[in-house]
């Protein structure tokens, strides 16, 4: 269940061409040219495998890479061990690369039973690129069990003894569910027009001003 009235924070300004290509991916996400998409799902961990430990020390990330524009509306982890109310925060952060960089947006999350918990109505836009997204505890003591998972990328761990930094880590697992809107085909091929002329008319500006 997901912690009512939390605040999405933004980080780290972006180019006036990046903030105008997620203007264009918005609008056309808000005008309906978009279809719902289960953009990353890694199935349910069958706990074959030994559980990774979440909590405010030790926090887990996976890379993953989105081929078009994204928005994510929904983002699930399944976590157990924790009682009810704890707290974790589902983060969404750039490529650094290879491991998480900066953060984009954060959410908090209230645990509310062992299996999925998740948080609804996010909104994040994400323009072509790569991404981590971290499951990272608050308070309490989680665990994330696996084995049986398919993992979108690369992994990383983060614990006490790095002060909060993540570090790769391969072969780690965690249940992670995402779901979202991508663009229509024909949507999305008039997106790659309009950043095409964009980059037209940046580049035709930079040479005027020479």
């Amino acid at each position: 269940m997901q912690q009512p009235n939390t605040p999405i924070t933004m980080f780290r300004p972006i180019t006036m061409f990046r903030q105008l290509t997620v203007a264009l991916a918005a609008t056309l996400i808000a005008a309906g040219t978009t279809q719902a998409a289960t953009l990353i799902d890694t199935g349910t961990p069958d706990g074959s495998q030994f559980a990774t430990a979440v909590d405010a020390s030790n926090w887990v990330a996976v890379r993953f890479d989105a081929a078009e524009p994204w928005r994510i509306d929904g983002v699930a982890a399944y976590l157990v061990g924790a009682n009810a109310g704890d707290h974790f925060a589902l983060s969404l952060y750039q490529d650094a690369p290879d491991l998480p960089g900066d953060l984009v947006a954060s959410t908090t999350v209230s645990f509310a039973a062992d299996g999925w918990n998740s948080a609804q109505a996010l909104g994040w836009q994400l323009t072509p690129g790569h991404y981590w997204l971290g499951v990272e505890g608050l308070d309490g003591a989680f665990n994330a069990p696996s084995g049986g998972l398919v993992m979108p990328g690369a992994t990383a761990f983060a614990d006490g003894s790095q002060h909060g930094a993540y570090q790769a880590y391969a072969g780690l697992q965690f249940g992670l569910q995402v779901t979202g809107a991508v663009p229509e085909p024909a949507s999305l091929a008039l997106l790659l027009a309009g950043m095409v002329g964009l980059g037209v008319a940046t580049r035709a500006r930079r040479q005027t001003k020479r």
